[in-house]
């Protein structure tokens, strides 16, 4: 599971400033034409916004305000240690960075009230976490305004609800950087429908270090149904030589373990494949 993390954390790296929470109602929001728009009776009172509206834009706006609008999961311990992982452990290690993070405890929470997830996982999620919190520490956040931590998770879980995308970022072994992206497509040409969400999806992958020897590395893997496309991408041609020449291990490695290779490009960043 290799992911790559490029596009969304470009937009945090060149500053630029998201837009604001009425900006980006504004502009998914239909406009109807004030001659369209229904008399309404002197009478009629003032809408106000429920409880639970007035704490969501608390939340949002919090989110928006400084570091919570940072749209990527961040790891708190290094995914292996210096030593070459176990593939069966690495794999686990990266499935819980995402489905422990919090980013899912809704969906976890209904799982658990039909008896088809432990309450042990549920502990162990960040919104748990809080809940369990007591002392004054517990009365100190509740009288200090929204909690920042949860804006932040709010902010994460509707952009993974709409882009269909999670960012990670933190470090692969100790001192080494990774950013790590999963994205669900749809696929390309469908008419809309139940059809469409009845269509086997298109699951991206992707990873990018900067390595101590190779220098920049990314690795884009692209799986649909049982197809498995691999695009490797270095910023010198030296890397990119060096990685074709492991590239048949590669492809011999995924063969033992069941997935067929069906495509393997690597190349220099806006050179030529190989």
């Amino acid at each position: 599971a290799l992911a790559a993390g490029t596009a969304g954390g470009a937009a945090a790296a060149d500053g630029v400033k998201p837009p604001s929470l009425a900006a980006t109602l504004l502009g998914k929001a239909p406009l109807t034409p004030s001659s369209e728009l229904p008399e309404l009776n002197a009478s009629t009172p003032q809408p106000t916004l429920s409880s639970a509206a007035r704490a969501l834009t608390s939340l949002l706006s919090t989110a928006q305000a400084g570091q919570a609008g940072q749209l990527a999961l961040i790891g708190k311990t290094a995914l292996f240690g210096n030593a070459a992982p176990d593939t069966a452990d690495l794999a686990q290690k990266l499935q819980d960075s995402i489905s422990k993070s919090g980013l899912f405890y809704e969906s976890h929470v209904a799982e658990w009230v039909k008896g088809e997830r432990p309450l042990a996982d549920l502990m162990r999620e960040p919104q748990m976490q809080r809940l369990l919190q007591q002392g004054t520490e517990s009365a100190r956040a509740a009288t200090s305004g929204p909690d920042l931590s949860a804006a932040q998770m709010v902010n994460q879980q509707l952009h993974t609800q709409e882009q269909n995308r999670v960012l990670w970022n933190g470090q692969a072994w100790p001192g080494q950087q990774m950013q790590w992206e999963v994205q669900r497509d749809r696929r390309e040409g469908g008419r809309g429908g139940e059809a469409d969400e009845q269509a086997e999806p298109i699951w991206r992958s992707g990873v990018r270090f900067r390595l101590p020897l190779l220098g920049a590395v990314s690795a884009a893997v692209t799986l649909i149904g049982d197809q498995v496309h691999i695009q490797v991408q270095t910023d010198s041609d030296g890397s990119a030589t060096t990685l074709r020449a492991w590239a048949g291990q590669l492809e011999s490695a995924m063969a033992a373990a069941g997935a067929q290779l069906s495509s393997l490009t690597i190349s220099q960043e806006d050179g030529d494949a190989g």
